[in-house]
């Protein structure tokens, strides 16, 4: 928010703004989403964003390091709880979205194994913005933009026709 209000500052009220983020950045866009933005704010862009830190982290656990959620996953949010104030159950992509009033282009790799395709969908049917989800297909984690430069370019090119 504070570069937001500080992009504003500098470029003036008339400023229009596009909130863009890949991965953690994807989700942290989610996360934003649920803020009072200014009405400079006009569209939203969220590639491979997960649904939530917790959930993120127990799949991650999971599938890559064959861990169990607990104690791994409460010791962790405990140890964030007293650094940085919250617990990982408390930030949630999905939540924020709910309250989200700006158009979101949703984009997820199809073979993403490190943010789950299901995440987009649960994020997609959070919001009840308007918006657009594409799963393009063959792309892997972050993986999206590169896989087809010229189809990714295309559809944010339509996305930001019609909301930005």
């Amino acid at each position: 928010m504070a570069w937001i209000n500080k992009l504003i500052d500098i470029k003036g009220e008339d400023e229009k703004i596009l909130l863009f983020g890949v991965s953690m950045g994807g989700a942290t866009m989610e996360m934003l989403s649920g803020e009072n933005l200014p009405t400079q704010v006009k569209a939203i862009i969220a590639d491979c964003g997960y649904s939530s830190i917790k959930e993120e982290m127990t799949y991650l656990l999971k599938e890559q390091y064959h861990l169990p959620e607990y104690p791994f996953e409460p010791m962790v949010s405990t140890i964030n709880r007293r650094r940085l104030g919250y617990y990982l159950g408390d930030v949630s992509s999905k939540e924020q979205l709910k309250k989200n009033r700006r158009p979101i282009l949703f984009i997820h790799g199809g073979k993403d194994t490190y943010v789950p395709v299901r995440m987009a969908y649960e994020n997609y049917h959070a919001t009840k913005a308007p918006k657009q989800l594409w799963i393009v297909k063959n792309a892997t984690h972050a993986e999206s933009f590169w896989y087809n430069p010229a189809a990714y370019q295309a559809r944010v090119a339509a996305f930001l026709k019609t909301y930005f």
